[in-house]
């Protein structure tokens, strides 16, 4: 019998919140608008553990590690590289007809491929969801284990301790090495920590899940009298306790609050579905909007002069831009794979 994948609307309403919410921070706010967004990307990661766990805490016989890692391949970092490509001729078609120099070189370009946060940026967040997707069948048996809550939250803490220990091991590299190790080690397992806990997420009662929640805040609080109220956007890269505090805290407020019967159908509609099926593409497509914004700012001055203006140009076009390529999708693409399927089936 084929499994049917649980489907839970807060999911998809959390995950249009969150993409909503990085295209704010990318639409330059002020001060107070970018800090209280900053939730976005812990969130992304805590619902990629979810909706992990709601795809494979059933299926009767699990999937190889080599073709999971080859399905996230495909879903994850090929429409990656499919949109670099397009973004780069695109920008060289611009930069032939305006007679201006191409914007990118040959760095921009590779180091936009290799997903690091020195070619265009945007793009480094895909290589964190392939780093989740390397380490979620690890992640998932862990989860399946571990049936306490208790030992499982501290075999969690234990491995968020071994985390910061590398933290302070990281000052004694240099180099590619440094990059190496910042970039892959220390991203993967902080957000790690983070889509682990996503894994468990279900599995929590109100009780725990008010209680994880009024933590989380405690610890936020704490840091940021610590820290003097300075911004958690310096405590990103890598994640530390500090971001990823207030990003919890959020994140499971949210979650607690969509769990209202009242608001979750006020939100349960269409247009909110379409944004979070379709939130990778229309992550790629308002990276175009921002660098035009940022390439001609002068000549667009009517969308480039205040933050209001900047978020609906960017993010109206990226979802027009959106909606037109999941159109192209149904009509040419989607019937073109269904006939390559039953033509192997007939073959068959």
């Amino acid at each position: 019998m084929r499994n049917v994948v649980e489907r839970d609307v807060r999911i998809d309403i959390l995950r249009c919140i969150a993409i909503v919410a990085i295209i704010v921070a990318h639409s330059e706010p002020g001060g107070l608008l970018f800090q209280l967004r900053n939730f976005d990307v812990i969130l992304m990661v805590l619902l990629l553990g979810t909706s992990f766990y709601l795809s494979n805490k059933e299926k009767e016989k699990s999937t190889s590690y080599l073709a999971h890692l080859g399905k996230r391949f495909k879903r994850l970092i090929v429409p990656t590289w499919i949109f670099l490509t397009i973004f780069f001729i695109l920008f060289y078609v611009v930069s032939l007809v305006t007679e201006s120099d191409y914007y990118f070189g040959f760095e921009d370009i590779f180091m936009s491929y290799s997903m690091f946060d020195e070619g265009i940026g945007y793009v480094w967040i895909m290589r964190v969801f392939f780093l989740i997707a390397l380490i979620s069948p690890v992640l998932m048996k862990l989860n399946q284990k571990i049936e306490s809550n208790t030992k499982y939250f501290l075999s969690l803490l234990g491995i968020y301790i071994i985390y910061v220990l590398l933290q302070y091991l990281n000052v004694i590299f240099n180099g590619s090495a440094k990059i190496f190790f910042e970039n892959f080690v220390l991203y993967g397992i902080g957000y790690g920590l983070v889509a682990a806990f996503g894994m468990r997420l279900k599995l929590l009662s109100e009780k725990e899940l008010y209680v994880w929640s009024g933590a989380f805040l405690i610890i936020f609080l704490f840091f940021c009298w610590y820290y003097h109220f300075n911004s958690t956007q310096h405590y990103k890269y890598p994640p530390q306790l500090y971001y990823i505090s207030y990003g919890m805290f959020v994140s499971l407020f949210l979650y607690i609050a969509f769990n209202i019967k009242s608001i979750q159908s006020f939100f349960n509609n269409r247009f909110i579905m379409f944004i979070a099926q379709h939130s990778i593409w229309l992550y790629f497509w308002h990276i175009i909007f921002i660098y035009l914004l940022k390439l001609f700012g002068d000549d667009l001055v009517i969308f480039n002069n205040n933050f209001v203006t900047r978020f609906v140009f960017i993010f109206v076009c990226a979802l027009v831009v959106t909606y037109v390529h999941d159109l192209l999708k149904q009509k040419f693409y989607n019937p073109l794979r269904k006939s390559k399927m039953v033509g192997k089936t007939t073959v068959k």
